[in-house]
């Protein structure tokens, strides 16, 4: 009996050092990333493509990304850029921390809260309303089907063509003969 407590005592104190070593490895393990895309106005219009957008965590620049078309960064496509924000060991020391954004030098007038994973859709604006597409109106669909028939104008007027002129000079030095076709009589 005494043997077999011999061999679990030191069982137990390796299996305890593996789990205290996993619980400090995974509390030092950084979060996902969280990302953004959107629009973004500058006093009410639509920022020109070369500003630059800065998210920060507690003070602490943590991504950025450059506007290519006015007015939109990022996309939500499989393979659009858009803005990456990374957060620090002690960013979550004080709960959830909040990323604020800054345009150019300027700060936004949004604050977003970071979401480990996420991929959101943001409207940063300086300074005024954003500038919004006008919405999309839906079209009520049935089971019947309806055929529309475009007309074709019955005339069209093309302006006639015109003739071009192109004179033709005799470069040889002989004279032009006349040559007459007429048939011969019988």
């Amino acid at each position: 009996m005494t043997r077999n407590l011999s061999l679990c005592i030191p069982a137990f104190i390796i299996a305890g050092v593996c789990i205290a070593v996993c619980g400090l490895v995974s509390a030092a393990s950084p979060q996902l990333p969280c990302e953004f895309y959107g629009t973004v106005t500058v006093m009410g219009s639509p920022a020109p493509a070369g500003t630059l957008i800065t998210a920060y965590v507690n003070g602490t620049n943590q991504g950025s990304i450059t506007v290519t078309e006015p007015g939109k960064f990022g996309g939500m496509g499989t393979f659009d850029e858009r803005l990456i924000v990374m957060t620090g060991e002690n960013d979550f020391a004080n709960g959830v921390p909040k990323i604020t954004f800054k345009i150019n030098d300027s700060p936004a007038d949004q604050i977003a809260n970071y979401q480990p994973g996420a991929s959101t859709s943001i409207n940063l604006t300086i300074g005024g309303e954003p500038v919004t597409a006008p919405a999309a109106v839906p079209v009520p669909v049935s089971n019947t089907t309806q055929v529309i028939v475009a007309q074709a104008p019955s005339q069209v007027l093309t302006p006639a063509p015109t003739p071009v002129v192109t004179p033709v000079q005799n470069q040889s030095s002989q004279p032009v003969q006349t040559v007459s076709m007429n048939t011969p009589a019988q």
